[in-house]
């Protein structure tokens, strides 16, 4: 294979498949050198930029009702912390207890890069109190100190799984990320101040920008990388 055949190997796909492709294309022929199978690499010319997507919404009729979709307490309390708080799963999969400020009522969520309150309104509050209910009655002996637990982790101290957080959104036909980006979207929608979402959600001011840039494409200047 010759620098032009990976060329067109990877210009035959565009967008985030392409950059893929090039990894994947660059990957091997790195292994195969490294073993000494080949002695040349055709990619090492390559060049490639990732394209970075900018978040979309969600139809509002996907989102409607969403909490109606099951009536497990853990379940409801994700759908809304993700829905109207976008919580996400390394959020959700990492809080413990003692991140529960009951009496405010808020939610300290802590991320490598610092921490973000979460300011819980009504409903999410109502829902985290009947999850704290439920969680007693079940499992009152408990040593998992994580906020959410299942059957499988109440007898043990690891959080639960990812694939348990990413499937309560599948009853309605969603996926957690989707929902949360949604409720980003939204936010950013009602104005175009970037350092308002960095402190609703606590994200970063790159993601914040994207965000901005999505709802309001007429703003000037390139989506930051």
């Amino acid at each position: 294979m010759t620098e032009a055949d990976v060329t067109t190997a990877v210009t035959a796909v565009e967008g985030p498949r392409a950059h893929e492709r090039a990894v994947a294309i660059r990957s091997l022929f790195r292994a195969l050198k490294h073993t000494k199978l080949v002695f040349a690499d055709p990619t090492r010319g390559l060049r490639t930029t990732r394209q970075e997507l900018l978040p979309t919404t969600l139809a509002p009729d996907r989102l409607a009702g969403l909490l109606e979709t099951s009536s497990n307490p853990a379940t409801r309390l994700v759908l809304a912390l993700v829905a109207l708080h976008a919580t996400s799963g390394t959020d959700l999969r990492s809080l413990v207890l003692a991140d529960v400020l009951l009496t405010r009522p808020q939610l300290l969520i802590r991320r490598p890069h610092g921490r973000h309150v979460v300011h819980l309104d009504d409903t999410t509050d109502a829902l985290l109190h009947a999850w704290l209910r439920y969680r007693h009655q079940r499992w009152p002996r408990t040593v998992n100190a994580h906020f959410l637990v299942t059957q499988q982790t109440a007898s043990a101290t690891d959080p639960v799984s990812a694939d348990y957080v990413y499937r309560r959104f599948d009853p309605a036909g969603l996926t957690l990320r989707a929902v949360l980006a949604d409720r980003i979207l939204d936010e950013a929608r009602e104005t175009e101040d970037p350092v308002h979402l960095v402190r609703v959600f606590g994200i970063s001011i790159t993601t914040a920008m994207k965000y901005i840039h999505a709802a309001h494409p007429h703003r000037a200047g390139p989506v930051p990388h």
